[in-house]
């Protein structure tokens, strides 16, 4: 009991750890909808929590020594994490904006660092005997023989980065184009994707200056203060995890009052009433009269056929439909698509003349949502599910 394994910088890693726990307990939600969303989350969230053990075990004052004699064993274990949180903080980041993400087999390529480390590892110290491992660790020290390390290290911290800017070219480009459409984007979506790219991106970066600062100390001899600019990115990392619980609590407690209900009253969300004879208006137009087929339709157009607001209908789309205008008119555009690309009927139609016919003027545009929606393109769709020859 007189044994202090723990100071104070080790408590707010073990903080942390916990936070990881208490979003991924308060963001967890088992519809089948969110299926592929809650897959990513918890998966980033996972990556998270456990590097503040890989911190500890190896940085830890009074920890290592005795991680050192006790878990040898487990060191390197944990950094798995590392090399994971970028491919999942991406995919989730694409699952959230545009529901019906599906992870196209080329994305597999993310892992390939990640498998590339683990090799590295088992080969390098794992297969070792436990009293080499002990010998290891106990002779560690920061000189030119290990130099190879703080190379994959800073190779790691630049791939973090690297995602990190990915997710955020990611949202700037949806908020963007949201903006183009005149959609009316869910404030607590997009705060709280805000507050995780940004967050994570400066972190990551952070980490890249720490250890660029490192291996300048080990080549050049040089003083830069690297253990208070780690331990920085610690407390940084816990604010924002702190935020985050904040934020995403406050947005847990909408959510549960949002869930689709099959009752012929108004739902009800928190202050926010919807009359499900406005879904039942907008269902008319959108099967019946196949509103989405009229490229120049907008937010305000719509909402004027419904004799409502375009706050209010931008409204009734995000809380009953789960996405934003945008998606919601391409959700059916794609739909009507899929269809008319493998109707026998249309087999001399081009891809260009099924895109502008559903309502799309735009091929990036067409190409880029039905990618994300069924991640294909739309050659490889057709040519999936048809023998049909694309016209040239």
């Amino acid at each position: 009991m007189d044994v202090v394994l723990f100071n104070t910088h080790d408590v707010v890693l073990l903080f942390t750890f916990l936070q990881c726990i208490v979003l991924a307990f308060i963001l967890y939600k088992p519809q089948k909808e969110r299926a592929v969303s809650n897959v990513f989350l918890l998966a980033f969230l996972l990556s998270n929590a456990v590097i503040p053990f890989e911190l500890l075990i190896h940085f830890g004052a009074a920890f290592r020594p005795w991680a050192i004699d006790h878990l040898p064993n487990w060191f390197f274990v944990f950094e798995f994490g590392y090399w994971l949180q970028g491919p999942f903080l991406l995919w989730y980041l694409r699952s959230v904006l545009y529901k019906t993400i599906r992870v196209p087999l080329s994305d597999a390529f993310y892992f390939v660092p990640f498998v590339l480390f683990l090799l590295h590892q088992v080969i390098g110290y794992h297969i070792l005997s436990t009293d080499e491992k002990i010998s290891i660790q106990q002779s560690f020290k920061l000189h030119t023989e290990s130099f190879s390390i703080y190379y994959i290290t800073l190779m790691r911290e630049l791939l973090r980065v690297y995602f990190g800017v990915l997710c955020l070219l990611e949202l700037k480009n949806y908020l963007k184009v949201t903006s183009q459409k005149h959609i009316v984007a869910d404030t607590s979506d997009v705060l709280w994707l805000r507050i995780v790219v940004y967050g994570f991106l400066g972190v990551w970066g952070w980490s890249v200056l720490v250890v660029a600062m490192l291996i300048c100390n080990v080549q050049f001899f040089w003083h830069l203060p690297v253990g208070t600019m780690g331990i920085m990115a610690n407390y940084v990392t816990c604010g924002i995890l702190c935020g985050l619980v904040v934020v995403v609590g406050r947005k847990a407690r909408v959510v549960e009052n949002l869930e689709p209900v099959s009752s012929s009253q108004p739902k009800q969300h928190t202050g926010v009433t919807i009359n499900l004879e406005y879904v039942e208006q907008l269902e008319k137009l959108m099967h019946e009269d196949k509103l989405y087929l009229e490229s120049s339709l907008t937010l305000e157009v719509l909402a004027g056929k419904l004799s409502i607001s375009p706050r209010t209908l931008s409204t009734v789309i995000n809380r009953h439909y789960g996405c934003n205008f945008f998606e919601f008119i391409n959700d059916f555009r794609i739909e009507d698509a899929k269809k008319r690309m493998v109707d026998p009927a249309r087999s001399g139609a081009t891809m260009l003349d099924i895109m502008y016919e559903v309502g799309f003027n735009s091929k990036a545009t067409f190409n880029s949502f039905f990618k994300k929606h069924e991640g294909m393109t739309p050659r490889e769709y057709r040519k999936k599910n048809t023998q049909v020859k694309e016209p040239a």
